[in-house]
C-alpha cells in the first residue's frame, strides 16, 4: 500500500517534466511520457497487491458504468476501422485508448486505497506540486521566452508566453486554473493563519501565470471556474477577480490583443474553426460509428487535411481543436452518446454538494471549466490533465462513501 502511494504522488508530480522528457514510438508524432510510464506502473502495482491479499476491488457504478459503456462503443468503433486501415494503424490507435482506460483506472486505483480522512493531505500535494510547475512556468518565461527553436520537433513557435514544461500555454493554463481553484476553495472553506498565507500565495502565483500564458481557452476556463466560485459560495471572490481581468485587459496589451483576436478571428482563430469543420466533415461521412478512436491522424491523411511539409500534422496531428468534436469523429453518433452520458454522470457527482463542501466545489468549477476549455483545445484527452481529473474524481467518491 505504501509503494502505490509513493508511486502516486510520482505520478502527480510527473506533471514537473510535462512534455519535455518524451520516449518516441512507432513514428516522431506518438511519444510515451513519464505520466503514462508511472500511471501504468501504479495501475499494475495495485492490481499485483489487490491480488496478493485477495481483495475485492471497489467501484463506483455511478461513474464506472458510463466510463465502461463509452469504453466499448470505442473498442467497436476501432474495430470496425480495421476494414479501413491497416493493422499497424489500428495497433498504434489502439495504444491510445489503452492509455485512456489506465488513465481512468486511476480514479479506481485512489478510492481503494486513499482514506476519507487523508483527502486534505492529497489535495496539498496537488498544490505543492502545481506551485513547482508555476515556478518553472516562470523560470521558462525568463530564460526560453522564445520557443522557436522547437518548431523542428513538431512544437509550436510560442513566444513571450508562460508554457511551462508542458510546452503550450493553452494546456499549461488549464493547469494553472486547476490549481487556483483548488487553492481558493480550500482558502475559502479553510481560514487558518499557515493555511491562509499558504493558498492565498498558490492562488495569486497561479493567477499571474495564466495571464501570462495569453490563452483565450485558458481565461475562459478560469472565468468559467471563478463564476462557479463566485455564485456558489463568494460572489466578492467573483467582483474582485473581474475587476482583476479588466485591469489586465487594459494595462498589458498582449492581452487586450488576444483577446480581441478572439472576436476579429485572427489566425489562430481561422485555424481554429478550420480544424472544427475538418472534424465535423469527418464525423458527418462517419455518422453512426465514426472512423474508429483515434484514428484521426489516419483519417486526416487520408481526407488529406496535412500540408505537404508536415504529412502526418504533428504532436497535433492526432487531435481536433475540440475533445467533443474529437469523440464524434471517432467513435460516431454511438460513442458520443456513450461519452456525454459519462460526462454527465461526473457532472452530477460534483455537483450534489458543491454548495457545502470545498471538495466538491473546486472538482464541480475544474469540471465545468474542462468542458469548455475542451471545446477550443483537446484537453479532455491529454495527459497531464486527465490525471489532475481523475484523481479529483476518486477523491471524490472516497469523501462520499
Amino acid at each position: 500500500m505504501r509503494l502505490i502511494k509513493l508511486l502516486l504522488i510520482a505520478t502527480l508530480a510527473s506533471l514537473i517534466p510535462g512534455q519535455i522528457v518524451r520516449l518516441p514510438f512507432f513514428s516522431a508524432s506518438g511519444a510515451l511520457t513519464t505520466t503514462d510510464i508511472l500511471i501504468a506502473a501504479v495501475d499494475l502495482t495495485f492490481l499485483i497487491y489487490a491480488l496478493s491479499i485477495k481483495r475485492s476491488l471497489k467501484l463506483f457504478p455511478k461513474t464506472s458504468f458510463p466510463a465502461l459503456l463509452f469504453i466499448l462503443s470505442a473498442v467497436a468503433s476501432t474495430i470496425l476501422a480495421s476494414g479501413v486501415f491497416n493493422i499497424m494503424q489500428i495497433g498504434i490507435s489502439s495504444l491510445f485508448l489503452a492509455r485512456f482506460i489506465i488513465y481512468f483506472f486511476l480514479s479506481i486505483v485512489i478510492y481503494n486505497i486513499v482514506y476519507k480522512k487523508d483527502i486534505d493531505k492529497w489535495l496539498k500535494i496537488i498544490l505543492f506540486i502545481g506551485f513547482l510547475f508555476i515556478v518553472l512556468g516562470f523560470c521558462q518565461y525568463v530564460i526560453f521566452p522564445d520557443l522557436s527553436f522547437l518548431t523542428i520537433y513538431g512544437w509550436d513557435p510560442h513566444q513571450q508566453r508562460v508554457v511551462s514544461t508542458l510546452l503550450d500555454p493553452n494546456f499549461s493554463g488549464l493547469i494553472f486554473t486547476i490549481i487556483f481553484t483548488i487553492s481558493t476553495s480550500l482558502y475559502l472553506y479553510k481560514r487558518k493563519n499557515y493555511q491562509i498565507n499558504f493558498y492565498t500565495f498558490v492562488s495569486v502565483l497561479s493567477f499571474i501565470a495564466l495571464i501570462l500564458t495569453f490563452s483565450r481557452s485558458s481565461y475562459l476556463a478560469f472565468l468559467i471556474a471563478i463564476m462557479v466560485i463566485g455564485i456558489l459560495k463568494s460572489p466578492k471572490l467573483l467582483f474582485f477577480i473581474l475587476v482583476l481581468f479588466v485591469v489586465a485587459f487594459l494595462q498589458i496589451g498582449q492581452v487586450r490583443t488576444r483577446v480581441v483576436g478572439a472576436f476579429t478571428l485572427d489566425e489562430t482563430s481561422q485555424a481554429r474553426i478550420a480544424s472544427w469543420q475538418r472534424g465535423f466533415t469527418i464525423f458527418k461521412n462517419n455518422f453512426l460509428f465514426g472512423v474508429g478512436f483515434n484514428t484521426y491522424r489516419y483519417a486526416q491523411i487520408e481526407y488529406s487535411f496535412f500540408s505537404p511539409d508536415e504529412p502526418e500534422g504533428g504532436h497535433s496531428g492526432s487531435g481536433s481543436d475540440s475533445s467533443l468534436i474529437l469523440v464524434a469523429a471517432t467513435t460516431g453518433i454511438v460513442g458520443l452518446f456513450f461519452y456525454l452520458y459519462f460526462l454527465f454522470s461526473i457532472f452530477v457527482l460534483f455537483a450534489k454538494k458543491a454548495t457545502k463542501n470545498y471538495l466538491h466545489l473546486s472538482a464541480l468549477s475544474i469540471f465545468l471549466a474542462l468542458l469548455v476549455h475542451s471545446q477550443f483545445v483537446n484537453s479532455l484527452f491529454f495527459p497531464q490533465i486527465m490525471i489532475l481529473l481523475w484523481v479529483i474524481l476518486g477523491l471524490v467518491e472516497v469523501y462520499d462513501t
